[in-house]
């Protein structure tokens, strides 16, 4: 009997530019902002990226919008989920009784822990330039800063394929 092998050599990685967006407003407003700065429409998903840690279950928003023209999708993540978490069971210090809260931060991409959203482009354009919609981004005063980065070397880019 012939043993049959699959090699998964030839799958490739999909292929598409990750900037990175340093700014401190609420995801809706920096979508409304993208949307004006960069002519596109990004709306929010009905489902938001929802990752199982150990007690908490965080969901990071997801903005998106495809441009079949341009056979192009521009995906907003926010990289930040921040909860308020309570002790239990509650501190009876004589007689008033306390719960400690303490507030849990998780991040999308947990190497990048200054980063605030990252907005993916995945794009089939050959002639694609992104050095332009970094300079569109960095105009825009919300903004502190914008920039490209590397997601091969990355440990959780994983993470960023949710579709």
């Amino acid at each position: 009997m012939a043993v049959q092998r699959l090699v998964l050599d030839t799958i490739e990685d999909e292929d598409y530019e990750l900037i990175a967006i340093h700014s401190s407003i609420a995801p809706y407003r920096l979508a409304f902002l993208l949307n004006k700065t960069l002519n596109i429409r990004l709306h929010r998903k009905k489902e938001d990226i929802i990752f199982e840690y150990e007690k908490i279950t965080a969901s990071f928003p997801w903005y998106q919008y495809e441009d079949h023209f341009q056979y192009s999708t521009y995906s907003l993540l926010g990289n930040t989920y921040k909860t308020k978490t309570v002790s239990q069971p509650p501190i009876q210090e004589g007689l008033f009784v306390t719960t400690e809260e303490t507030y849990v931060t998780k991040r999308l991409i947990p190497e990048l822990k200054k980063v605030d959203f990252f907005l993916k482009i995945e794009t089939e354009d050959l002639s694609f330039y992104t050095k332009s919609i970094i300079a569109s981004l960095i105009q825009i005063p919300q903004v502190i800063t914008a920039y490209t980065v590397d997601y091969s070397q990355l440990k959780s880019k994983n993470n960023l394929i949710f579709e």
